[in-house]
C-alpha cells in the first residue's frame, strides 16, 4: 500500500485517505466535466445551499455523472483550496500538492491553481470574519445619507447639515443596525481615525536593498 503524499496545505502532514480517494474520483471524471468543474466548485466555496445543490444536479445531468462522484470532487476541491488559503500558500505550493496527489492532468491542475489565485484573498477574509464572529459583534457594513436640520421646537432656524449613519453589525448569527446622526466635526474625526487605521493596517514596506556603489576610477 503506497504512502499518502505529504501536502504543504496540511503543514507537511500526509493527506487523509478520504482526500486521496475523493481526488481519484475527481480525476476519473470525463475531460469535459473536469474542464467545467469550476463553474460549480467556485460558487460552492461560499457554502452549499439549495441553489448550489440545484446547480450541482444540473451539472450531473449535463455530463451524465453519478451525483456521488460530483459531490466527492467538490468536497476535495473545497478542502484543498480552503486549506491552502488558511496557510496562505502561494499558487506554486498548491500546484506542487496537486502533483504529489497525482495531478498528471494539466487541465484540472490549471483550473484549481487559477481558481485559487482568484479566490484566495476572499477565502482568507471569510475565515477572518468567521473567527471574529466567534468572539463578539463585528461591523459588516455602513449605510449613510446627508440631511439638514432646518428648525426644531427648541431652537429655530438652525440650518445645520447632518450625516445620518447606520452601522450594520453581526453577533451570534444575528444582524443588527444602529443608526445615529453626526455633525460635520464628528465626521472629520471619523475620517482622520479611519486614515490612521488604514496606515496601521497597511503591510510594512519591503526592506530597502543596498544599491551597489560604483567607484569612479577616472
Amino acid at each position: 500500500m503506497s504512502q499518502s503524499p505529504r501536502l504543504s496545505c496540511l503543514s507537511g502532514q500526509p493527506a487523509p485517505a478520504e482526500v486521496v480517494s475523493d481526488w481519484q474520483r475527481l480525476l476519473s471524471l470525463p475531460e469535459r466535466a473536469r474542464a467545467g468543474l469550476w463553474e460549480i466548485l467556485g460558487p460552492s466555496l461560499g457554502g452549499v445551499d439549495a441553489e448550489m445543490e440545484r446547480r450541482a444536479e444540473a451539472f450531473c445531468r449535463l455530463y451524465e455523472l453519478p451525483p456521488s462522484d460530483v459531490k466527492a470532487s467538490l468536497r476535495v476541491g473545497r478542502f484543498l483550496l480552503t486549506r491552502a488559503a488558511a496557510q496562505n500558500l502561494p499558487a506554486r505550493a498548491l500546484a506542487e500538492d496537486l502533483v504529489a496527489l497525482g495531478a498528471a492532468d494539466g487541465t484540472i491542475a490549471g483550473m484549481l491553481v487559477g481558481g485559487y489565485e482568484a479566490v484566495r484573498e476572499g477565502l482568507r477574509r471569510s475565515m477572518a470574519e468567521e473567527a471574529l464572529f466567534e468572539h463578539g459583534s463585528v461591523l459588516v457594513g455602513l449605510d449613510w445619507r446627508v440631511d439638514r436640520m432646518v428648525a426644531s421646537d427648541s431652537r429655530a432656524e438652525l440650518d445645520m447639515p447632518l450625516a445620518l449613519m447606520t452601522l450594520r453589525t453581526r453577533e451570534g448569527g444575528k444582524d443588527k443596525k444602529t443608526t445615529f446622526y453626526a455633525v460635520p466635526e464628528v465626521i472629520r474625526q471619523i475620517r482622520e481615525a479611519c486614515e490612521r487605521i488604514e496606515r496601521a493596517l497597511a503591510p510594512p514596506p519591503p526592506p530597502a536593498t543596498d544599491t551597489p556603489r560604483t567607484t569612479d576610477k577616472g
